[in-house]
């Protein structure tokens, strides 16, 4: 697999009949990725653009900054393919262009980098890793992992690999980082002589990591690097020991593991021991002391290939997301390692993911933290397996909870899906900038092959408060309404509702079906109440509101009892289904980036309704109404039939006399059942009742 070092790479960078269409609508989008408005960029062909890929934000200007390492610049037009970065604007950017950006190299193909240390940079590979300053208009970090010091080019060619640091307004010159430059070492392979650093990267506020997988002979190092000190951090050596060829570096991140108030870095070793490991660093003075270690489950599966730290369960700790995307049952389906922090180096593995599964797919190539897109106060992330689809590449949304991370995806976007041309989608993403001022941060996907990228926004998610009044008991012993000539049973109920998001402008339809005694009816019985609708009846009701936000609106109704109920035990449901209706949105609209209609919160398995109930009133000194129920019967002869016994064709009519009384509680839903030959013929039943 040392191809992925040196040449093309497939590596990641970093209800009702008349209600179940409304429901089915509201389902059908129930995830807030926008897939209807992508906003899509293209840059030169056979560039690789969109090999990795940055959301970036400064003074309130929104870009996307992408990487096209094959790319010719045209600030460098001496030099052969040396790669390039170019920034797309979000706003005002109608055709949507993407432009190079220069980095202040000037137009050499060699440049002078130290006393013996002379750069070449022809196929250098700028942009194959791009990161961003984790603060408030942070800078950018731009590497070359390709980048080469031939100052002792008639014995060893050296791939150091080359960093930028490019200032937050995307402007100016930036600075350079050759972190495994050292005067007078000249051979290849030894210490950090062909380390290729910047193949991945990390910026945070003051630390720049970078991965360097070439380092003593490819057992890999990482190279950290403290911008406001000044300070460079190495590995201690101490319980460290992978072998040569384990890529350590090949992908790193950053983050909380051990408390909230330190930063530790994290590093992949995919190759080691075949299986692939991933090691946590704590930083003690001037070193990086190993504190966590994970190892991969299968040979070959290139296990710490990708990584992304990320607070899943919002416990101030960073947890971890490995990637092994060559995990293979058929053929690299690919698979994510879950890891939650308890703190001091302790990780526990709490799920596995595999997408769905797909042959060929690498899920895991590409990991990363997407922010809180749903609003839930839970940082999400998108997995990429950029190979699905036969190469049209997929991403998946999974959602952090209390618990860590909901097992299953919420989303799943298909390149080809989004457009045909697409390929290699997934290969980057980026994610934890609000990219078009709606408040929810949005994903950029890149599709190399493609020389594309894709934004995709986050609608705003809503959260419907529904409230169903109800009397709290329904005395049922004295009418209280007329419906014509009838004097019949009736009680009021009231529906309200109300919404809570943030950044909804204008006005929302809730469309809503409220159904009454909806448990018989979802039973199949006949409901027991009705609502009285012009004259007609009707077991349920279906109206709208039109909201703003936090504003409750309540409709009325008048609900009448059938006569001759027999369940008066059974709990009487109010259940109302709701859904979105239209949108109105009432300010101005950017034309190129219009307000995005609005979802409904919702989780798989739940139902979109709420529930209210209501009981009859009984008679009852118990709880469970217990009755004292007595039977007294005579049968009724004529004639000279004195006894209990009749032949067959003596009389025409036969009575029978039965006589109930009750000691006890009211008794209801009470049933007489007759047994008697099939010659005998049922006529008439005749009740008198006495108190």
């Amino acid at each position: 697999m040392r191809y992925r070092m040196t040449g093309f790479s497939t590596r990641k960078r970093s209800a009702l009949d008349g209600f179940v269409c409304l429901c089915l609508i509201s389902l059908a989008y129930s995830f807030n990725l926008d897939l209807h408005h992508p906003v899509l960029f293209r840059g030169p062909e056979a560039t690789f653009f969109g090999y990795s890929v940055l959301e970036h934000v400064h003074d309130n200007t929104r870009w996307i900054v992408v990487g096209a390492p094959r790319a010719n610049s045209s600030f460098s037009s001496s030099v052969q393919s040396p790669g390039a970065v170019y920034k797309c604007r979000i706003h005002n950017n109608p055709e949507q262009r993407c432009t190079e950006m220069d980095l202040g190299r000037g137009n050499k193909q060699r440049e002078s980098c130290g006393k013996t240390c002379q750069g070449d940079r022809n196929d250098e590979w700028m942009g194959v890793s791009l990161a961003r300053q984790d603060k408030p208009n942070g800078k950018i970090l731009a590497c070359a992992h390709r980048w080469k010091n031939v100052y002792y080019e008639s014995e060893h060619i050296l791939p150091h690999g080359y960093c930028s640091v490019i200032p937050a307004s995307l402007q100016g010159k930036s600075q350079p980082l050759i972190p495994c430059y050292e005067d007078h070492k000249k051979t290849y392979g030894e210490e950090h002589g062909s380390c290729q650093a910047g193949i991945a990267g990390v910026f945070t506020e003051e630390l720049v990591i970078m991965g360097a997988p070439g380092s003593y002979y490819w057992t890999g190092t990482v190279k950290v690097f403290n911008m406001t000190s000044n300070t460079h951090y190495n590995l201690n050596q101490d319980n460290l020991s992978p072998p040569r060829y384990s890529y350590l570096g090949y992908a790193v991140t950053a983050g909380h593991f051990s408390s909230p108030n330190t930063t530790d870095v994290a590093a992949g070793a995919p190759q080691d021991s075949g299986g692939g490991k991933v090691y946590i660093f704590r930083i003690e003075g001037t070193s990086l002391v190993k504190t966590f270690q994970a190892s991969g489950k299968m040979m070959g599966s290139y296990f710490g290939s990708s990584l992304c730290a990320v607070d899943l369960n919002a416990d101030g700790l960073s947890d971890l997301l490995v990637g092994a995307p060559m995990h293979s049952e058929i053929r690299d389906e690919g698979q994510v390692s879950v890891y939650l922090s308890s703190g001091n180096g302790v990780m526990e593995e709490v799920a596995i993911l595999n997408g769905d599964n797909a042959y060929n797919a690498h899920f895991g190539e590409c990991i990363t933290s997407l922010g809180d897109i749903d609003d839930d106060g839970y940082q999400d992330v998108a997995i990429g397996a950029p190979k699905e689809d036969d190469y049209g590449g997929a991403v998946y949304i999974y959602h952090g909870d209390a618990t860590g991370i909901v097992n299953k995806y919420s989303m799943r976007l298909s390149g080809r899906s989004i457009n045909p041309s697409l390929q290699m989608f997934g290969q980057s993403i980026s994610g934890n900038v609000d990219m078009d001022g709606n408040g929810y941060p949005d994903v950029t996907i890149g599709a190399f092959m493609a020389d594309s990228v894709v934004l995709f926004r986050s609608r705003p998610v809503i959260s419907v408060d529904v409230s169903i009044l109800l009397p709290v008991s329904i005395n049922i012993t004295v009418p209280q309404c007329h419906e014509g000539p009838q004097h019949l049973n009736c009680f009021n109920v009231t529906i309200c509702m109300s919404f809570r998001g943030k950044h909804i402008p204008g006005h929302i339809e809730l469309l809503y079906n409220l159904t009454a005694d909806s448990d018989k009816r979802h039973r199949g019985l006949p409901p027991r109440v009705y609502f009285g609708n012009g004259g007609e009846q009707t077991v349920a009701v279906s109206q709208r509101f039109s909201l703003e936000i936090n504003r409750q609106q309540c409709h009325h109704y008048t609900s009448f009892v059938r006569k001759e109920v027999k369940d008066v035990f059974a709990a009487i449901v109010f259940e109302a289904a709701y859904s979105l209706g239209k949108h109105i949105v009432d300010e101005h609209q950017d034309r190129e980036l219009p307000s995005l209609t609005p979802i409904l919160r919702w989780k798989k398995g739940e139902k979109i309704a709420a529930k209210n109930e209501t009981w009859f009133e009984k008679n009852c000194l118990s709880e469970d109404c217990a009755a004292d129920l007595r039977l007294h019967g005579k049968l009724l002869l004529s004639g000279r039939y004195i006894g209990s016994h009749l032949a067959l064709g003596g009389v025409r009519n036969v009575s029978l006399n039965l006589t109930i009384s009750n000691a006890g509680d009211d008794a209801y839903d009470t049933n007489i059942y007759f047994n008697f030959s099939r010659e005998v013929h049922y006529i008439n039943f005749l009740q008198r009742v006495s108190q």
